[in-house]
């Protein structure tokens, strides 16, 4: 094909992505978008979005946040929504366009090691390979996109500063540490951008001209600047959002568990025509002991990573989309550390860079030996399955409730199935139905404490209050110290005229979590519900006016209780009471600290509280 060269090869890829694609044109919003761009204020415009520019990617909802901080995909939210006025469409349009894009983008980085026709073998592959839908047909997967754009974009910089002649080309590494700072805006796993520039330099066939050390250095001193400003805004949260069946296990559980895993993505990256929005422990099983799975998935995981090192000379693209591949999925893949999701299909955007190159060199090396159009029908066969696989799972993100019946139809043995159901019959006013799919989540998985809550509220609502105190119970067993399941138990405890019992739990939880906000602020609350006398709910307010830095506040309700010391007796909540707030008594208001310890000394003692 004389006519074609690498960048046509390029274009016509993106070009592909785009088409196959355009049904995603027709979707809304699915699940995450309502809570990242539909609901969220950040992203409603640019001035929004650049405030938020150093907030948590989720709007935090009490103490809890998934631990994420992606500033520019806010900020492209901010941009769409001041363009289309809302619309979803607009933003589905920018992430058709970014897929083509990163497509392009694949087609030009593998013209370093394949002729174009192998090149376009490549980009075609990647443009319509079905494991993308999730990320291109749902608008949140945008980030999964503008990471890879950011990291294909730094490796095509470094080799142009790396071929440039000594002391020039200052404008690449420029360029090479921008690109970096942009995949790291989007989604956290481009802090893999040192070791992916560290391994096309080593596969370069044509070498360098001048060293890299400056390059390193900028790259690697971004990533450390960003990994401290990612710590320091959301990083602290991100082992509140660990996937449920994997937050209590040893690391050795956790790995028995999670190298099974890797032959599901295998799988999804050779033969993608089962794919899933959920995969629950129901779809992955949790086997917590070494198997004979375990042994085969890692067997099969280092042949590959081998494979990738020992034909690095030979077929450099296929070690560059193995070992690149791998190090894109690491970070969300459980083996290092827990991550917010078993698996997700939008996580093996760029490991598709292995299937594709694979396709590409073998379309090459076939034309080398003249089998070219035996390898064309095979090819195309392929693409053609993953084309009509793709198209038609897209209409699978066209909105909650699609993504809800469709998920429920094709894994019914799915606890998340059932809880997404529930969520979409409760504001239909099916209570009921809504109650009996939460029930079925909960028999089918036990271990996820946000369903017998929700189930316990409408349980209440239905007025069943003993249901929902099992519920309760069984939520706090799951979780004793997260502030949600004891809020709902005292909840639960107030109507069935309880007091007691809740100020007990909310007591607990405050001992168990003594600097959590919700914590204090759920005892404020029972306190308040259950009349409690106003110098004990003084000293509760004083706990939390402290934990928030509000010291004049303190100080004057410290006093208040102070004033009320007539009113302190020798029951275990006075006791209770005066004792949690004998340290900031002492520290701010000295002779109320007095009165609390001779009271706590001669009343509480006396009566052996």
């Amino acid at each position: 094909m004389p006519w074609l060269t690498g960048k046509r090869a390029a274009w016509i890829s993106a070009a592909v992505a785009c088409v196959v694609y355009l049904p995603a044109l027709r979707n809304g919003w699915a699940l995450d978008d309502y809570g990242l761009i539909q609901r969220n204020p950040a992203a409603h415009s640019l001035a929004a979005a650049v405030r938020a520019l150093f907030s948590p990617y989720w709007p935090p909802q009490g103490d809890y946040s998934p631990g994420l901080w992606r500033p520019l995909v806010t900020l492209t939210y901010g941009v769409d929504w001041v363009v289309s006025g809302g619309r979803p469409f607009w933003f589905h349009l920018l992430n058709l366009v970014l897929h083509g894009l990163a497509t392009a983008l694949v087609a030009l980085m593998t013209l370093r090691w394949l002729p174009p026709l192998g090149v376009l073998a490549a980009g075609v592959v990647f443009a319509v390979h079905p494991v993308h839908v999730e990320a291109v047909a749902n608008v949140v997967g945008r980030s999964e996109m503008l990471a890879a754009l950011g990291l294909l974009g730094a490796v095509l910089a470094a080799r142009r500063y790396r071929a440039s002649e000594p002391g020039h080309g200052a404008r690449w590494l420029v360029l090479t540490v921008f690109a970096t700072g942009f995949a790291l805006g989007s989604k956290e796993h481009a802090v893999i951008a040192v070791a992916v520039l560290a391994l096309d330099h080593w596969l370069d066939p044509e070498g360098e001209r001048q060293p890299a050390g400056s390059l390193y250095l900028g790259v690697a001193a971004l990533t450390a600047g960003w990994l401290f400003l990612w710590r320091a805004i959301a990083g602290a949260l991100v082992s509140g959002s660990a996937v449920a069946p994997l937050k209590d296990l040893t690391t050795g559980q956790r790995l028995a568990a999670m190298i099974p895993v890797q032959l599901d993505v295998v799988r999804l990256l050779v033969w993608p025509f089962s794919l899933s929005a959920d995969y629950a422990p129901q779809l992955i099983p949790i086997r917590t002991s070494w198997s004979l799975v375990a042994t085969l998935a890692l067997l099969t995981s280092a042949a590959l990573l081998a494979l990738g090192v020992a034909i690095r000379h030979r077929a450099p693209g296929i070690a560059f989309g193995i070992l690149a591949g791998a190090a894109a999925y690491l970070p969300t893949s459980n083996l290092l550390f827990t991550s917010g999701v078993l698996l997700a299909e939008r996580s093996l955007y760029l490991a598709v860079l292995a299937p594709a190159l694979v396709a590409g060199w073998l379309l090459a090396w076939a034309a080398e030996r003249g089998r070219v159009t035996i390898a064309l029908a095979v090819l195309g066969l392929g693409c053609a399955s993953f084309t009509v696989q793709a198209v038609t799972q897209i209409p699978f993100w066209r909105d909650s409730r699609s993504v809800v019946i469709g998920g429920l139809l094709e894994h019914p043995e799915n606890f998340g199935a059932h809880f997404r159901v529930a969520d979409v019959l409760l504001p239909t006013g099916d209570s009921t139905r809504a109650l009996a799919h939460y029930l079925v989540a909960m028999e089918i998985y036990h271990g996820f404490f946000p369903v017998p809550i929700r189930a316990g509220r409408l349980a209440l609502a239905l007025r069943r209050p003993l249901l929902a105190l099992d519920l309760g119970r069984r939520a706090r067993a799951l979780s004793p110290t997260h502030p949600d399941p004891a809020e709902f138990l005292t909840d639960v405890f107030l109507a069935l005229d309880q007091p007691d019992s809740a100020l007990a739990v909310a007591r607990a939880l405050v001992v168990a979590s003594p600097g959590s906000l919700p914590a204090l602020e759920n005892y404020r609350r029972v306190l308040d519900l259950t009349r409690a006398p106003v110098w004990q709910q003084q000293l509760a307010a004083a706990r939390l006016d402290q934990a928030l830095g509000h010291l004049v506040s303190v100080t004057a309700r410290l006093d208040s209780a102070g004033e009320a010391s007539s009113q302190w007796t020798g029951s275990p909540g006075d006791c209770w009471e005066l004792t949690r707030s004998l340290q900031i008594m002492q520290l701010l208001t000295p002779s109320v600290a007095r009165a609390a310890e001779d009271h706590v000394q001669a009343k509480c003692r006396e009566s052996g509280q």
